[in-house]
């Protein structure tokens, strides 16, 4: 073997060490979570959730919603969210800049009528507000703003108007479960140094849908919405609960996530530069925490369930995917300091590094690592045993994982109506590394480029079906 075969077997062989790494830490992170969850549906709750319900110092919250173009599915929206299960809801929409009938659909459906509503000066919000609503028991305030083409920025507007002692924040294309809101309020009731919280975000796509409720769940009609799903049971079921086991917990996703009001006005609110802004709030909380010698706790809660529309389209799925890499590369930089700093425990030593060696780096080294390794199995520069150990590293691991996921969620959820749905799930998980890596590879590079590159970032624009509402009586 000469030396220029000897480069492209050290780069497989890297490849191959590099993947292994990637699904042996996502297994320590799933068996840190399966404890977690386990303890979550096996133990006894420390506190009932009709206690919580029926007790007079159970804190209020203002639940914030940011939305942009969402007529297809506000009124459903809306209509879950005022009927949770919870002694003090109060409900602000921030209809920032929308172009469709957003708040036309609001208007009519609450029978709103323009008011006075006062805003506090605690955090900076940059979009003009035009004008400011309520409907006749002031349990929902609409904000019209011009949108900044920042979701943040929407979220801060909301903030100023929130007046209850925690803030829940939910997108408007997401329905809550009823007693959702019990479930994440629990920890800040157990635990006075909680100041954040978060829930389980699952895709809707599919699922059957009655009066604003998610009644069946079952797999998505397409195979890129069912690989989505999948997704999501990664991240969120064994991702977010495993980080929150080890105390190294990054993001709370924007589209369900819980703070005490006093700890967001502490940081100054969201930061309006970032695309990124759901992580951004729990590092910036962590940051200040710990840089003032506190012990604030983020968490996250396994059980409560926030169903949320996902892009159906590749092009849509595209503009996201590209969207979150480059929001990513933001808040690496902005918070580089903390990467493999033990003052910030697990989060800096273990989850940064993940995050920048395994998300943001992933679809570069990944790309560039296959293409040479396929190439040079073809010319005969590495032996094929070896190509096929880095198929196994990175495929047969990954659909292990993928497999692990959705037998967890089975087993201690049942969320599933058929069983038909966890064989597609499973089958998703063998379908994704051959064709959507590659897309997905792909969609991550641009947000990359444009991070590199220090693009412009945005919103952007979100094309949304709406929540399909199905006759349950029909399904099988």
């Amino acid at each position: 073997m000469n030396e220029y075969q000897w480069f492209f077997v050290a780069i497989s062989l890297t490849l191959a060490i590099y993947y292994a790494l990637y699904n042996i830490s996502f297994i320590i992170i799933f068996t840190r979570a399966n404890l977690d969850i386990l303890r979550e549906t096996r133990w006894p709750r420390q506190i009932s959730l009709t206690e919580i319900f029926a007790n007079p110092l159970t804190p209020g919250v203002s639940i914030i919603v940011p939305a942009h173009n969402e007529a297809a599915g506000i009124v459903p929206a809306v209509e879950a969210l005022r009927s949770l299960r919870y002694p003090l809801v109060r409900l602000v929409i921030v209809d920032d800049g929308s172009t469709d009938d957003t708040f036309a659909l609001l208007k009519e459906h609450l029978d709103l009528k323009e008011a006075v509503v006062p805003f506090s000066d605690d955090v900076v919000q940059e979009g003009e507000v035009l004008s400011t609503w309520r409907n006749h028991t002031g349990d929902v305030t609409v904000i019209r703003k011009a949108s900044t083409g920042r979701r943040s920025d929407a979220i801060n507007c909301g903030l100023r108007v929130a007046d209850q002692e925690l803030i829940c924040m939910i997108d408007a294309d997401s329905l809550l479960e009823p007693d959702a809101l019990l479930h994440v309020v629990e920890p800040f009731l157990i635990d006075p140094q909680v100041i954040g919280v978060g829930g389980v975000v699952r895709p809707a796509n599919g699922a059957v849908i009655e009066r604003g409720r998610v009644t069946e769940v079952q797999a998505p009609d397409t195979w890129l919405e069912r690989i989505q799903a999948l997704e999501y049971l990664r991240a969120f079921l064994i991702g977010r609960t495993g980080w929150s086991a080890m105390n190294g917990l990054m993001i709370i996703s924007g589209a369900f996530g819980m703070f005490r009001r006093e700890s967001l006005i502490s940081i100054g609110g969201l930061d309006p530069r970032t695309l990124a802004e759901d992580a951004d709030i729990v590092l910036a909380l962590h940051k200040k925490t710990r840089e003032a010698g506190q012990r604030g706790r983020i968490t996250f809660v396994p059980t409560p369930v926030c169903w949320t529309e996902v892009p159906t389209t590749f092009s849509a799925l595209g503009r996201q995917r590209a969207r979150w890499s480059q929001g990513l590369g933001e808040l690496l930089t902005k918070y580089r300091s903390m990467i493999g700093n033990p003052r910030y425990g697990v989060l800096g030593m273990f989850t940064l590094p993940y995050f920048l060696l395994f998300e943001y780096l992933g679809p570069l080294i990944g790309v560039i690592g296959f293409t040479v390794t396929v190439v040079s199995a073809v010319m005969g520069w590495i032996p094929w045993g070896l190509f096929w150990l880095t198929i196994a590293a990175s495929v047969g691991l990954g659909f292990i994982v993928s497999a692990l996921a959705v037998f967890i969620e089975e087993a201690n959820y049942f969320r599933l109506s058929r069983s038909r749905d966890a064989l597609q799930l499973l089958m998703a998980a063998a379908i994704e590394p051959f064709g959507f890596y590659f897309a997905h590879s792909w969609w991550r590079l641009k947000g990359l480029y444009r991070h590199t590159l220090k693009k412009e970032s945005a919103w952007g624009s979100q094309q949304r079906a709406g929540f399909v509402q199905k006759d349950a009586s029909k399904t099988t």
